[in-house]
């Protein structure tokens, strides 16, 4: 798949328009919400593309190990805990793409990421399963 239509695809969805909404729950405007889960659908599918390419990125690398820490704390464990990890994963890519591409500081860029990642998982596995 296309980046573009990943794109289209994640923003006509429903899960698409839930992510919108927690956005403009958290004051983004509507064009910045688009602008915001546009990214959050190409770093995904930069993700996807370079999936074995090696190196996770400071953040994501991060994100991988804390998620998948908090999972074995919850006792969800082992390979639960590693699914959970590799959300984590995904999530700080997206906060390393929209802090580089959308301009958000890295703070805030975690924090919309942590918020809109969720979504294009689902969106993901209920197109992909």
């Amino acid at each position: 798949m296309e980046v573009q239509q990943l794109v289209s695809e994640f923003l006509a969805s429903e899960h698409g328009q839930q992510a919108a909404q927690t956005l403009a729950s958290q004051g983004f405007s509507a064009d910045d919400s688009q602008q915001i889960l546009g990214e959050v659908a190409a770093a995904t599918h930069a993700h996807a593309e370079e999936q074995g390419g090696g190196m996770m990125g400071e953040h994501a690398g991060k994100s991988f190990f804390a998620a998948f820490a908090a999972g074995l704390v919850r006792g969800d464990g082992f390979f639960k805990s590693l699914v959970e990890g590799g959300e984590g994963l995904l999530t700080g890519r997206v906060a390393e793409s929209l802090a580089a591409r959308v301009g958000i500081d890295p703070a805030t860029a975690s924090t919309v990421a942590a918020a809109a990642t969720p979504y294009m998982v689902a969106f993901l596995k209920e197109k992909l399963g």
